[in-house]
């Protein structure tokens, strides 16, 4: 067991470390989220609706007591993906840890969806998950 090879070293234990995670505010992004704060992680929640942002950091920090704070962004555009990595770091001092977590589906036959919803999808899912690793990677690095 780990608790034999590493006594008085607590499992997950994040206390003192920072989170982003894009798509925080519900779903899969929201369970990583509630995961880390339970962990002890402070969190910047990262997603398109304030209000739905705002909501999920408060249930957060009554339910773990970490600090979380909700940023919101559309990862799909380098200027508010910096932007958000510069609030992080204004906010915390630092990041330790990116879940990219945002996502989207357009579900429907493949002969009945546009090419402009491939590309949304993928604007998505892949170029905002690129955006974010290249914004956090030299603060991650410090």
């Amino acid at each position: 067991m780990v608790h034999d090879v590493l006594p008085g070293i607590k499992q997950f234990d994040l206390t003192g470390k920072v989170a982003i995670v894009t798509g925080g505010s519900k779903g899969l992004g929201l369970a990583m989220a509630a995961g880390l704060a339970s962990a002890g992680c402070d969190i910047l929640l990262v997603n398109r609706s304030a209000v739905d942002g705002e909501r999920s950091a408060a249930e957060l920090c009554i339910s773990f007591g970490t600090r979380v704070l909700s940023y919101a962004a559309n990862i799909t555009s380098e200027e508010q993906v910096n932007a958000m990595v510069a609030f992080a770091m204004e906010s915390f001092g630092k990041i330790d840890i990116l879940i990219n977590s945002a996502g989207i589906n357009i579900r429907g036959p493949i002969d009945e969806l546009s090419s402009a919803d491939f590309k949304h999808v993928m604007d998505v899912n892949v170029t905002g998950t690129w955006l974010a690793c290249r914004a956090v990677a030299s603060h991650m690095k410090a």
